[in-house]
């Protein structure tokens, strides 16, 4: 009798744990809410005429992918894509952010134009390569010193490299959040210019991220 009482408490200790883990973030599939999610990256006017260009925000519009959420972080793994053509320039909102160097205004031309040059074959090669897929792996969090291992497929090659972050898992939500730096070579992209290089795009794009995902099984 008493020890069916101790595995009955021991069987009750054990749903505590679980109740205690799924409030904290419990593995599972995660999905990416896109309307929460931000993405954007901000490039930056060049060369000697350089003041008759813009700065550009680029952001994300159309995003969709999950994210596997396994009890070892290192186990664990998301993967979105997101398509070129439905990327949005210059959101009023996010220049406003960035101080005097976006404190100009492109007009409807001046973006139309920048979308024309972002999708040429040089640059992201719209017409080839509808798409952009992310994939990460390798967690060394959750944590505000995390770390992922991260793949990008973009003009037909696949770019790795490790990604600092900071993940948060709360219930049934996530968000995986930071920021980088990364060159147009490193992703085999060559920046824009006209008038011999007069004006250009330079090499650096800052890229910022916030992406919320909810638990969906």
């Amino acid at each position: 009798m008493r020890y069916l009482w101790i595995c009955g408490l021991l069987a009750l200790i054990m749903a505590a744990g679980t109740a205690a883990a799924q409030e904290d973030g419990a593995p599972g599939v995660y999905e990416i809410d896109a309307a929460r999610s931000d993405i954007h990256w901000r490039i930056y006017r060049a060369g000697p005429m350089a003041r008759f260009g813009h700065s550009h925000v680029i952001s994300v519009a159309a995003l969709d992918g999950t994210v596997n959420l396994a009890a070892d972080p290192s186990q664990s793994s998301f993967e979105f894509e997101f398509p070129v053509a439905e990327l949005i320039i210059d959101d009023p909102e996010l220049r406003n952010l960035y101080g005097e160097e976006f404190s100009s205004v492109p007009s409807a031309e001046d973006i139309e134009g920048t979308r024309e040059n972002m999708l040429t074959e040089a640059v992201l090669d719209g017409a080839q390569f509808p798409s952009v897929r992310v994939s990460g792996s390798n967690w060394t969090g959750p944590g505000e010193d995390a770390s992922i291992d991260l793949a990008i497929d973009i003009l037909g090659r696949t770019i790795e490299f490790t990604l600092p972050t900071e993940i948060v898992v709360d219930g049934d939500g996530l968000v995986a959040s930071g920021s980088f730096t990364l060159g147009h070579e490193a992703l085999g992209m060559t920046p824009f210019s006209v008038m011999m290089g007069a004006v250009q795009v330079g090499e650096d794009m800052d890229f910022v991220y916030e992406i919320h995902a909810e638990r969906t099984d």
